[in-house]
């Protein structure tokens, strides 16, 4: 990938991987809780994408594993630590930084997404990627919706903002569960499982 400029200062981890994404396009998936407390790196100036999220990830104990060219999961760094390169593999890591309730509740999430999307011939999943980034709101209600990349798609892309901005799981995250929550929804070709249901 061509090298873009960054002007990314230290800050928050999440916010520091919002801006990335917003840069280059390249979305991140990672539970919120490896990003508590944690700082970035300053990114400044022209460098090839992979080289600018080594410098943003330095030192923070957690590193970036590619899943497409397009998605990276992010991850705690021991020497153990599998390569990952697939969704099972990418899902199974996220999880096993949650406790039960979480990762109940992580599926509740996962279950009322795909059944939004579902919901829509133009929205159905298989052909496209997806990333999204939002809270929960104590209603249940999803807040602060931010798609971080196109489907291709202007008129699906507003039908999926559309369709997710006004969703609700119908209960709060389990107290202590950090926010935002970030999901992807892959292509089929590179691994995507979503399934709808006939019509």
């Amino acid at each position: 990938m061509a090298e873009t400029f960054f002007n990314i200062p230290a800050q928050p981890l999440a916010s520091a991987l919002d801006a990335y994404s917003a840069a280059t396009g390249i979305v991140a998936a990672y539970n919120g809780n490896l990003a508590l407390g944690r700082i970035s790196n300053e990114v400044k100036g022209r460098l090839a994408p992979q080289v600018a999220l080594e410098h943003l990830l330095r030192d923070t104990g957690l590193v970036a594993q590619y899943t497409t060219p397009g998605a990276f999961v992010v991850v705690p760094d021991p020497a153990s630590v599998a390569v990952i390169d697939t969704p099972l593999l990418i899902a199974n890591a996220a999880l096993s930084q949650q406790d039960a309730d979480e990762q109940s509740y992580s599926g509740l999430l996962q279950d009322h997404i795909n059944n939004a999307l579902c919901s829509q011939q133009l929205t159905r999943p298989g052909s496209y990627r997806l990333a999204v980034n939002f809270h929960i709101g104590a209603a249940g209600e999803v807040a602060q919706l931010k798609m971080l990349n196109s489907t291709g798609n202007g008129e699906r892309d507003i039908a999926i903002d559309r369709l997710l901005s006004h969703m609700s799981v119908g209960e709060a995250p389990p107290e202590g569960m950090a926010q935002p929550f970030t999901m992807i929804v892959l292509p089929r070709t590179t691994g995507g499982t979503v399934v709808c249901p006939s019509n």
